[in-house]
Protein backbone atom coordinates (compact mmCIF):
# COMPACT_ATOMS: atom_id res chain seq x y z
CA UNK A 1 0.00 0.00 0.00
CA UNK A 2 1.66 3.51 -0.86
CA UNK A 3 2.13 5.83 1.87
CA UNK A 4 -0.39 8.59 0.54
CA UNK A 5 -3.04 5.89 0.37
CA UNK A 6 -2.51 4.72 4.13
CA UNK A 7 -2.31 8.17 5.54
CA UNK A 8 -5.64 8.80 3.54
CA UNK A 9 -7.69 5.68 4.68
CA UNK A 10 -6.65 5.78 8.55
CA UNK A 11 -7.49 9.80 8.55
CA UNK A 12 -10.62 8.61 7.33
CA UNK A 13 -11.31 5.73 9.56
CA UNK A 14 -10.77 8.38 12.16
CA UNK A 15 -13.12 10.41 11.01
CA UNK A 16 -15.68 7.47 10.88
CA UNK A 17 -15.72 6.96 14.83
CA UNK A 18 -14.87 10.67 15.47
CA UNK A 19 -18.81 11.11 13.68
CA UNK A 20 -20.50 9.37 16.36
CA UNK A 21 -19.64 11.64 18.79
CA UNK A 22 -20.65 14.98 17.45
CA UNK A 23 -24.22 16.24 16.73
CA UNK A 24 -26.03 14.60 14.09
CA UNK A 25 -29.66 16.63 14.30
CA UNK A 26 -31.21 19.67 16.70
CA UNK A 27 -34.82 19.34 16.69
CA UNK A 28 -36.51 22.51 18.49
CA UNK A 29 -39.83 23.78 18.58
CA UNK A 30 -43.05 23.20 20.44
CA UNK A 31 -43.01 20.99 23.24
CA UNK A 32 -44.18 17.31 22.13
CA UNK A 33 -43.06 13.56 21.91
CA UNK A 34 -41.70 12.92 18.50
CA UNK A 35 -41.07 9.15 17.49
CA UNK A 36 -38.08 9.74 14.74
CA UNK A 37 -37.25 6.09 14.32
CA UNK A 38 -33.61 5.56 15.40
CA UNK A 39 -33.76 9.10 17.08
CA UNK A 40 -36.67 8.76 19.47
CA UNK A 41 -36.51 12.10 21.83
CA UNK A 42 -38.99 14.66 23.43
CA UNK A 43 -39.08 18.11 22.04
CA UNK A 44 -38.46 20.28 24.91
CA UNK A 45 -38.84 23.99 24.82
CA UNK A 46 -35.33 24.72 24.03
CA UNK A 47 -34.55 21.78 21.49
CA UNK A 48 -32.81 18.60 21.56
CA UNK A 49 -29.61 17.98 20.35
CA UNK A 50 -28.88 14.00 19.62
CA UNK A 51 -25.42 12.83 18.58
CA UNK A 52 -24.62 9.54 17.15
CA UNK A 53 -24.64 7.59 20.60
CA UNK A 54 -28.25 8.39 21.38
CA UNK A 55 -28.47 6.13 18.86
CA UNK A 56 -28.72 1.98 18.63
CA UNK A 57 -26.11 1.87 15.39
CA UNK A 58 -23.51 3.90 16.93
CA UNK A 59 -21.59 0.46 17.67
CA UNK A 60 -21.51 -0.36 14.29
CA UNK A 61 -20.30 2.61 12.60
CA UNK A 62 -17.48 2.19 15.08
CA UNK A 63 -16.62 -1.15 14.34
CA UNK A 64 -16.77 -0.24 10.92
CA UNK A 65 -14.23 2.31 11.75
CA UNK A 66 -12.24 0.52 13.72
CA UNK A 67 -12.05 -2.00 10.80
CA UNK A 68 -11.10 0.54 7.89
CA UNK A 69 -7.97 1.12 10.14
CA UNK A 70 -6.66 -2.38 10.54
CA UNK A 71 -7.13 -2.73 7.08
CA UNK A 72 -5.16 0.34 6.08
CA UNK A 73 -2.32 -1.58 7.57
CA UNK A 74 -2.49 -4.45 5.18
CA UNK A 75 -0.46 -4.21 2.88
CA UNK A 76 -2.62 -4.99 -0.30
CA UNK A 77 -6.49 -4.23 0.45
CA UNK A 78 -6.59 -1.29 -1.53
CA UNK A 79 -9.76 -2.23 -3.20
CA UNK A 80 -11.14 -3.22 -0.66
CA UNK A 81 -11.03 0.01 1.50
CA UNK A 82 -12.21 1.82 -1.71
CA UNK A 83 -15.43 -0.35 -1.38
CA UNK A 84 -15.50 0.30 2.15
CA UNK A 85 -15.35 4.06 1.10
CA UNK A 86 -17.89 4.17 -1.28
CA UNK A 87 -20.63 2.34 0.96
CA UNK A 88 -19.35 4.76 3.93
CA UNK A 89 -19.90 7.44 1.58
CA UNK A 90 -23.23 6.41 0.55
CA UNK A 91 -24.52 5.88 4.19
CA UNK A 92 -23.05 9.32 5.60
CA UNK A 93 -25.37 10.74 2.39
CA UNK A 94 -28.35 9.09 2.80
CA UNK A 95 -27.56 10.15 7.01
CA UNK A 96 -27.30 13.53 5.46
CA UNK A 97 -30.57 13.30 3.43
CA UNK A 98 -33.03 11.76 6.92
CA UNK A 99 -31.49 14.09 9.52
CA UNK A 100 -32.45 17.15 7.05
CA UNK A 101 -36.17 15.62 6.37
CA UNK A 102 -36.32 14.01 9.63
CA UNK A 103 -39.61 16.47 10.42
CA UNK A 104 -41.08 15.35 7.19
CA UNK A 105 -40.71 11.83 7.14
CA UNK A 106 -42.55 11.47 10.11
CA UNK A 107 -45.32 12.83 9.63
CA UNK A 108 -45.72 11.71 5.74
CA UNK A 109 -48.28 9.07 7.13
CA UNK A 110 -50.08 11.69 9.12
CA UNK A 111 -52.76 14.05 7.20
CA UNK A 112 -52.02 17.52 5.99
CA UNK A 113 -52.98 19.56 8.81
CA UNK A 114 -50.43 16.91 10.88
CA UNK A 115 -47.54 18.27 8.07
CA UNK A 116 -48.75 21.51 8.22
CA UNK A 117 -48.63 21.88 12.20
CA UNK A 118 -45.23 19.53 12.57
CA UNK A 119 -43.92 22.38 9.91
CA UNK A 120 -44.84 25.49 11.23
CA UNK A 121 -44.27 24.24 14.99
CA UNK A 122 -41.06 21.93 14.54
CA UNK A 123 -37.55 22.77 12.79
CA UNK A 124 -34.68 20.70 12.82
CA UNK A 125 -31.46 20.89 11.68
CA UNK A 126 -28.36 18.35 10.78
CA UNK A 127 -25.04 18.56 12.65
CA UNK A 128 -21.85 18.01 11.69
CA UNK A 129 -21.83 14.27 12.62
CA UNK A 130 -23.39 12.84 9.34
CA UNK A 131 -21.37 15.22 7.06
CA UNK A 132 -17.86 14.24 8.69
CA UNK A 133 -19.39 10.85 8.10
CA UNK A 134 -19.86 11.21 4.70
CA UNK A 135 -16.29 13.24 4.35
CA UNK A 136 -14.40 10.17 5.86
CA UNK A 137 -15.99 7.93 3.18
CA UNK A 138 -14.77 9.83 0.37
CA UNK A 139 -11.47 10.49 2.02
CA UNK A 140 -11.08 6.78 2.53
CA UNK A 141 -12.40 6.11 -1.18
CA UNK A 142 -9.87 8.16 -2.74
CA UNK A 143 -6.68 6.81 -0.25
CA UNK A 144 -8.12 3.40 -0.99
CA UNK A 145 -7.81 4.38 -4.74
CA UNK A 146 -4.19 6.09 -4.23
CA UNK A 147 -3.49 2.71 -2.48
CA UNK A 148 -4.39 0.63 -5.25
CA UNK A 149 -2.49 1.94 -7.98
CA UNK A 150 0.79 0.79 -8.80
CA UNK A 151 3.90 3.20 -9.58
CA UNK A 152 4.72 2.97 -13.35
CA UNK A 153 7.98 0.86 -14.08
CA UNK A 154 10.77 2.28 -15.21
CA UNK A 155 12.63 1.32 -17.96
Amino acid sequence: MRPLGRLLTIVGAIGVVTSVFLPWVTVSGTPLDLDVGLLSLAIVPGGKTVAGTATSIWPVICGVGLLVGILSLVPRAGRLLAGLGLVIMLAGAGLVYYVENIVKFKTDQHGAIVRLLANAAITSSAGPGPFLLLASGLVILVGGLAASTRPASRR
